[in-house]
């Protein structure tokens, strides 16, 4: 007797909920019309992130970044607090004008459906947004970063992390990170970003370049990685 075990594709999931879990844009239609417009290929996806705590993300777009959200009653759903709306010129063009259509129809969504790992949001400008399912979110992991400002100083810097004594990556001057949910230094600088499950990591940083020219070269201490939050540890060089 034997047995053969298989792993289940993302084909045989079924997704009820859009708490933690991403999807990807696929096409708008205009109810006015019914004409189905299918997004491009000729741009990168439009994803969208329904986090558990009630915030969206919106990775890799021009313009927008962050949101908010509340589920209710008969699948109702409010999208709010869409930022940052920068108005920053989107190439190709192509893209700046999709990406207005789809912001404009998310914050003006009145219910959705989940049926067949497809979303369907339903906006109050007779526009209805299709999303494909593309993973789950995982809300017992957080972000750690690690930021420094080494770069002040007039030299080559490189600084060598270390995570429960294992080396995780180098921060240099072209390490840098955009990241809204840890916000330093206007959500971009100078960093490390790392994606942990929640618990308590021991850590350790090394500059081996500007030490001749810091008051400080190494770090160290330990950190509780809260999930679905950012903990953020700042590489002093002046502290």
């Amino acid at each position: 007797m034997f047995f053969i075990g298989c792993e289940k594709s993302d084909n045989d999931l079924k997704v009820e909920s859009i708490i933690d879990t991403k999807w990807t844009l696929s096409k708008i239609i205009d109810n006015t019309t019914s004409e189905i417009t299918n997004f491009p290929t000729e741009i990168e996806n439009f994803e969208i992130v329904f986090r558990k705590n009630g915030k969206i993300n919106l990775p890799d777009y021009c313009n927008y970044s962050f949101g908010e959200y509340i589920l209710s009653e008969s699948n109702s759903i409010n999208i709010y607090n869409v930022g940052e709306g920068t108005e920053k010129y989107c190439s190709p063009e192509l893209r700046m004008d999709w990406e207005t259509l789809f912001i404009n129809n998310l914050v003006s969504a009145k219910t959705y459906s989940v049926e067949n790992n497809q979303l369907k949001i339903y906006s109050e400008s007779n526009y209805d947004l299709v999303f494909e399912f593309v993973e789950y979110y995982d809300s017992d992991k957080g972000k750690l970063l690690f930021y420094t400002n080494s770069h002040i100083i007039d030299c080559v810097f490189d600084i060598e992390l270390f995570v429960n004594g294992d080396k995780i990556g180098n921060i240099d001057a072209h390490s840098t990170y955009t990241d809204n949910d840890c916000n330093c230094d206007n959500s971009t600088g100078i960093g490390l970003l790392l994606n942990l499950k929640k618990g308590t990591y021991d850590y350790s940083a090394n500059e081996i370049n500007c030490i001749s020219t810091n008051k400080v070269n190494s770090w160290s201490g330990q950190v509780n990685v809260i999930g679905d939050s950012c903990t953020v540890i700042f590489l002093d060089i002046n502290e």
